[in-house]
C-alpha cells in the first residue's frame, strides 16, 4: 500500500511507524512493558484493517492519524491520544513556523 505524505509525495506504508508513533505518546505517559508493547501493537493492526477496510488508494498522513486517534480512544487509552495529538498538532505548527511561539497541551474528558 502506498500512502501521500504531507508534502504530496507517495511513500510506501510501514505500519512500523504507526506502532512507534503510538509507543513514543505511550512512553510520555506510563512506563512500558511486554504487555502494554502488544497492546499497543493490537491498536496498529486495528489501524492497518481500518484502512485496508477503507479501500483508498492512497491514503493521507493525516487520513492515517485520525484512524491512529480514534482507535487510542476506543481502546480507552485516553492520555496516550491526548499526547500523541499534542504532539501532532505541535509537529503541525512547527512544520507552518509557529515553533517558538505556541506550546500545545490538551487534556481529554471521558463522558459516559
Amino acid at each position: 500500500m502506498q500512502i501521500i505524505k504531507r508534502d504530496g509525495q507517495v511513500a510506501e506504508f510501514d505500519p512500523e511507524k504507526i506502532y512507534q508513533a503510538i509507543l513514543k505518546a505511550a512512553q510520555t505517559v506510563y512506563i512500558i512493558d511486554d504487555n502494554w508493547r502488544n497492546n499497543l501493537a493490537q491498536v496498529t493492526k486495528k489501524v492497518v484493517l481500518d484502512l485496508e477496510e477503507a479501500q483508498v488508494e492512497r491514503p493521507t498522513i493525516n487520513m492515517i492519524q485520525s484512524l491512529v486517534e480514534n482507535r487510542l480512544m476506543d481502546a480507552g487509552y485516553i492520555n496516550i491520544a491526548e499526547h500523541y495529538i499534542s504532539y501532532r498538532l505541535q509537529r503541525d505548527l512547527e512544520r507552518n513556523g509557529y515553533d517558538d511561539k505556541v506550546i500545545v497541551h490538551l487534556h481529554f474528558e471521558q463522558i459516559m
